[in-house]
């Protein structure tokens, strides 16, 4: 005789940057497992397991595509569903350098909520005849380098230039716009540029969403001290 089915409980949660609608249900055990699995594999093992999980959580909209979410939006998802899947609360603990102490704190799931400058452009305007649209990187994009989503944070040169080439939309000039271009050609692109130049694009991925909180509290020495938590790694 076959056992029961045990029917999951239904969320619906607006995708911060993308603004999506989805509805998605709690992972199971089973996908608990595909994610400390991941978690004990390399940077791309870790971003195939993410995906599977939303693949399968995600209901609606059924044609979502994971490849396409951005890191903060992915980020954020995973916040959702450890609050629905587990508790909605996580016990952290942190060591102060200063009196050696170890400081414990309760963080609520539900109080996180990116930070997103909402004065930012995706349009770059680098001498007034050539420009440039940008995207945030994707967790599609991170899979393809191998980056995880912490390793996004930390790069050697070298992903940092494939990185943004892969979240070039399109480049304008005062003749056309491209925007069917391979990866060589945006890589040379980039190279071409001035400082001053590179350092517009720079600051659109400085200012980009992220996930962000910061502890505080009062050290043994009566100092007050604050802990800034980056990125899903730090919360779990």
């Amino acid at each position: 005789m076959a056992l029961p089915q045990i029917q999951q409980p239904l969320f619906d949660y607006t995708l911060p940057v993308s603004g999506i609608d989805i509805t998605y249900r709690p992972f199971l055990v089973g996908e608990e497992k595909i994610l400390l699995v991941g978690k004990e594999s390399d940077a791309k093992a870790q971003i195939n397991a993410m995906k599977q999980i939303l693949s399968n959580v995600i209901l609606s909209p059924e044609d979502i595509k994971v490849d396409d979410l951005t890191a903060v939006d992915v980020e954020m998802l995973f916040i959702k569903l450890r609050a629905a899947s587990v508790q909605n609360v996580v016990e952290l603990k942190y060591r102060d350098n200063e009196d050696q102490k170890t400081y414990d704190f309760t963080v609520d799931l539900d109080e996180l909520e990116p930070e997103i400058d909402e004065d930012r452009s995706d349009e770059i305007d680098l001498d007034g005849n050539v420009g440039m649209k940008l995207k945030d990187p994707t967790i599609g994009l991170l899979s393809k380098l191998g980056l995880n989503l912490d390793e996004g944070r930390d790069m050697n040169s070298d992903d940092i230039f494939k990185l943004i080439a892969g979240c070039i939309v399109s480049v304008w000039d005062s003749e056309q716009v491209y925007d069917d271009f391979s990866q060589k050609d945006a890589l040379e692109f980039l190279q071409s540029m001035d400082v001053k130049r590179f350092g517009k694009i720079q600051e659109f991925f400085e200012k980009a969403p992220k996930l962000t909180y910061t502890l505080n509290y009062t050290n043994a020495n009566g100092n007050e001290r604050s802990i800034t938590l980056n990125g899903l790694s730090d919360f779990f």
